[in-house]
């Protein structure tokens, strides 16, 4: 079955906690500190099963951030780097259809800044620290 890719729901919000959890993070956000509510994003799923995901925060310029990847730790089939590549090339077609021009990322997971150079990204930043403040 091929891949399909569609907006995160209120749904997936179980689903993307336990991710974060697998994965070990320790900072887990809430909704509101996502686009959209927790919902502002793209999820990418195979036979109904959710791969990968990123949350995409829009601005008011031709910019739009890809935060929070997410991956599925327990899918081990091959198509996986696949479905990363298929959830990018998503992420850049919705934003360009919304008259887009520019994707930026940051974060330190090599895997996917290897994947996003593959895809024609160009590093700018590095060695930077990420500091949130709830206020």
């Amino acid at each position: 079955m091929e891949l399909n890719v569609r907006r995160i729901t209120e749904n997936d919000w179980d689903t993307l906690k336990q991710w974060w959890k697998d994965w070990g993070f320790e900072f887990i956000p809430s909704k509101d500190f996502l686009p959209d509510n927790g919902t502002g994003g793209l999820i990418v799923e195979k036979n109904g099963e959710p791969i990968v995901s990123t949350f995409m925060y829009t601005t008011n310029s031709g910019v739009c951030a890809l935060g929070w990847p997410l991956s599925n730790k327990n899918y081990k089939s091959e198509d996986r780097s696949i479905a990363v590549e298929f959830l990018n090339k998503a992420c850049e077609e919705m934003w360009k259809a919304h008259g887009g021009k520019f994707l930026f990322f940051w974060g330190d997971n090599e895997k996917y800044i290897d994947c996003l150079k593959q895809q024609g990204f160009n590093e700018g930043d590095n060695n930077y620290s990420h500091l949130i403040k709830q206020i």
